[in-house]
């Protein structure tokens, strides 16, 4: 994608214009009598469908214009943006977000990175008429055996015949066409190759449906399989080249590791915004009150554990445009521990609603279905487990990065409102890095934190700060250790390192965002007390005899959460007003 010099602020706008727009159009979640609202979404959940008033605003707004290029009709320039378009769909639905958008977004991205120029074209119009998409990624070792199975090809002719079963596909009975993956069968070697198809109408010969699956969460998207036995394919249905699909994949699960957990963030905040609705509704001699310090400390992490989440998902996104080399890294980091922190923030604002966080209708209801909705994002074979194997293999390459300086590294990485973009460069996800930007430039950053006059805040981040660099140190000891020994079992002391890692990444993402902030002084973000419970929140996970973070600067975060709650605006840095 190429965008147009001084097109990104004009882009910008626009972006928070359908923002805007989308959020005015849904209404008040709260609200009963909205159509839109919680009740109808829950009564859509409880018949496991997608709820029809909802599909037909996506329709009016052109969603699925936010996922084609520009340069083909569409309006996708920056994933970034794309992502905040999509949390305020997740904010209300997770099934409607997958099963509406993700979803087909998962296949075309594919498209994008590797389609030949017809196959974008028409892959463009399916999608900008309204059509959807299915794929079918190939398993990985260690992967979910709820999604295990796949296809094989053998030659015939001058095309291929296709044979396999995949058991749970999301849309795939709504799809207009499919992304398969097939590996070459029996002896024949080479790798996968990658096919685009148009979904069969059923009887075709060598085509069968599989039932619909029930699942605990997601339960408006429709899971089922499909089953080809002899199935011809030709030639001009192979997306990229023979055996190029682990290419492919190469280059698409990096923008999809990044943007869908972005994406689902707006479930999260869902199910806090929950939690303090139900804390507000108690009086002061209640446990649920927020007279509590139980539950001023369950909702004031849990916007600390948004705010982390979205920093490292920012600048991994942003990355994906400015340093996609260091892309791949940064996006598994982000697929591995934003499921992982979400899911259990969840839980811990389950102990503030009690009983009702297990309520199927009135006005917490929907907090269980963000509780059920949450873990079922993160599998998949780029979900979390996929993505811990690949921070592994990250940790190999890492005492071999050296640190860049800091021109290398743009502001704009770390920008929420940041400037122009360059378009996305899929080619350049697949080459090697020889830098570690942000743990690069931690140490400036440090030095930043370090130097700052200010109040008891400022002190503490940069105490802060300080014992991330320590930790930091002691992690690039460890992985030179385990290179170096040949004993035991390594895989299991690199799955301990890579949580380490993907939290110091999280740190560094936080310092950095703070760093350069680009807004008005008085802003929320322009001040410490975030990056300091943030740090707090990261540090206590690495060692827990770390220091509790000031009393003010919880009591900041407290104040930032309620008015926002009261100002109905989003828990993210961007805190954009919804439903209004």
């Amino acid at each position: 994608m190429s965008v147009a010099a001084g097109g990104a602020d004009l882009d910008g706008a626009a972006v928070e214009e359908r923002i805007a727009r989308l959020e005015h159009d849904w209404g008040d979640l709260d609200d009963p009598g909205n159509p839109l609202g919680a009740q109808q979404f829950m009564a859509a959940d409880a018949e496991r469908r997608l709820l029809p008033a909802a599909e037909r605003l996506l329709d009016d707004f052109r969603l699925n214009a936010e996922f084609v290029p520009r340069e083909l009709g569409g309006r996708l320039l920056r994933l970034d943006a794309l992502a905040r378009v999509m949390r305020s769909v997740f904010r209300r639905d997770a099934s409607l977000g997958l099963g509406y958008g993700m979803s087909t977004y998962m296949a075309a991205a594919v498209v994008w990175a590797g389609g030949s120029a017809g196959q974008r074209r028409d892959t463009a119009e399916l999608l900008l008429s309204g059509g959807r998409m299915a794929c079918a990624y190939p398993e990985p070792a260690g992967g979910n055996d709820f999604l295990q199975n796949g296809f094989t090809t053998a030659p015939h002719g001058d095309g291929f015949l296709l044979d396999g079963r995949k058991e749970a596909l999301n849309n795939a009975s709504r799809a207009a066409s499919l992304l398969l993956f097939a590996h070459p069968r029996g002896d024949a070697g080479g790798g996968p190759s990658a096919f685009l198809i148009g979904t069969p109408e059923p009887g075709t010969p060598g085509y069968r449906p599989l039932p619909r699956r029930s699942t605990v969460g997601l339960r408006g998207c429709l899971v089922n399989g499909l089953e080809f036995t002899g199935y011809p394919l030709t030639a001009d249905q192979l997306l990229g080249p023979p055996h190029g699909a682990a290419e492919l994949a190469a280059r698409a699960f990096p923008v999809i590791r990044c943007v869908g957990p972005s994406m689902a963030l707006g479930c999260a905040d869902t199910a806090l915004r929950t939690a303090v609705a139900f804390a507000r509704s108690h009086r002061s001699r209640s446990r649920a009150s927020l007279h509590t310090p139980r539950t001023r400390a369950a909702l004031i992490d849990a916007f600390t554990d948004l705010l982390l989440c979205d920093a490292l998902a920012l600048v991994a996104t942003r990355a994906l445009h400015l340093l996609p080399r260091e892309g791949p890294a940064l996006s598994a980091v982000v697929k591995y521990l934003l499921p992982t922190v979400l899911n259990e923030m969840v839980y811990d604002l389950s102990i503030v609603l009690g009983s009702e966080s297990y309520a199927s209708r009135g006005p917490y209801a929907v907090f269980q279905k963000a509780a059920r909705d949450l873990p079922m994002i993160g599998l998949g074979p780029v979900g979390s487990t996929a993505s811990r194997a690949a921070i592994v293999t990250h940790l190999g390459r890492l005492p071999r990065l050296r640190a860049p300086g800091d021109e290398e590294v743009p502001a704009a990485l770390f920008q929420p409102f940041g400037p122009e973009l360059p378009g996305p460069r899929p080619e350049e996800l697949t080459r090697p890095t020889d830098v570690d930007s942000l743990l690069g430039t931690l140490e400036s950053t440090l030095w930043q934190a370090s130097a700052a006059d200010g109040g008891e805040l400022e002190k503490a981040l940069a105490g802060y700060a300080t014992a991330l660099d320590a930790e930091l140190a002691r992690f690039r000891r460890a992985c030179a250790d385990l290179a170096n020994r040949r004993d035991g079992s390594p895989e299991v002391r690199g799955y301990a390192l890579a949580e380490r890692y993907a939290l110091i990444v999280a740190g560094a993402a936080c310092l950095g965002v703070r760093r350069h902030h680009s807004g008005s002084p008085d802003d929320f973000l322009a001040g410490p007390a975030w990056a300091v419970m943030v740090l707090s929140r990261i540090l206590r996970r690495l060692d827990p005899g770390t220091p509790e973070p000031p009393r003010l600067g919880e009591e900041r975060l407290l104040a930032e959460l309620l008015h926002r709650f009261d100002d109905a605006r989003s828990y993210d840095l961007y805190a954009t007003l919804i439903g209004r």
